[in-house]
């Protein structure tokens, strides 16, 4: 069976959305399009964990991964990777590690998940960071200059090894998402809608439910 593997951080988790998040809201769009009693039933798993920072992620990546795409599985199954984690990564003082992620570990974990992934046959997909709220901050020093710092890491990666990347910090930032946000980095159930709906945009453009179901 297909599935969907997505690794995030709170924000995939589905922090304040009483809807769980966007990638919950995705795993809903799919069961209701795609998932009846034919082949083209595929599965979402969400591997995310609120305060995540990659360099912890790539450890835990390669297990969470192998289980859920186990080898003996019919090798005409498809799997795409979504990797969406970062933000937390740009804080000085966040709350997992207590310091931002130096930018060279930054990116080997990132190469090193992505190639872990492609050496089993997944395609990968990452999604880029998202504006934060800096009014909101009760004493994390996010900033919207280091998200993009981080987020230009992630582009940086997915161009060297090609590897198709959501760009949303523009376009969240043209629509005002920092006023749908609850705190300096998490969405309402409003922006999670929208997080959603630009994930499946992408997906669907790049044809990426079609490669999962055929």
């Amino acid at each position: 069976m297909s599935k969907i593997i997505v690794f995030g951080d709170s924000i995939a988790y589905g922090k304040w959305d009483k809807e769980g998040g966007w990638v919950a809201r995705l795993r809903k769009y799919i069961d209701e399009t795609f998932n009846k009693p034919i082949p083209t039933n595929f599965q979402v798993y969400n591997c995310s964990i609120p305060g995540e920072v990659v360099t912890r992620l790539a450890k835990r990546f390669e297990q969470e991964l192998l289980i859920r795409i186990p080898q003996q599985e019919n090798t005409n199954n498809k799997n795409l990777v979504i990797l969406s984690a970062g933000i937390n990564d740009s804080c000085p003082n966040n709350w997992m590690t207590l310091h931002s992620t130096p930018s060279i570990e930054f990116k080997n974990a990132f190469k090193t998940m992505i190639e872990f992934a492609l050496k089993h046959n997944c395609k990968v997909v990452c999604v880029g960071l998202t504006p934060v709220n800096i009014t909101l901050s009760t004493g994390l020093l996010f900033s919207n200059e280091k998200v993009k710092e981080y987020d230009a890491y992630i582009s940086e990666i997915c161009s060297k090894k090609n590897i198709l990347k959501v760009d949303l910090f523009d376009t969240l930032k043209q629509i005002e998402y920092e006023k749908l946000l609850v705190d300096v980095v998490h969405p309402n159930d409003k922006g999670h809608k929208i997080l959603f709906e630009e994930v499946k945009k992408f997906l669907d453009k790049e044809r990426l439910f079609d490669y999962l179901t055929s």
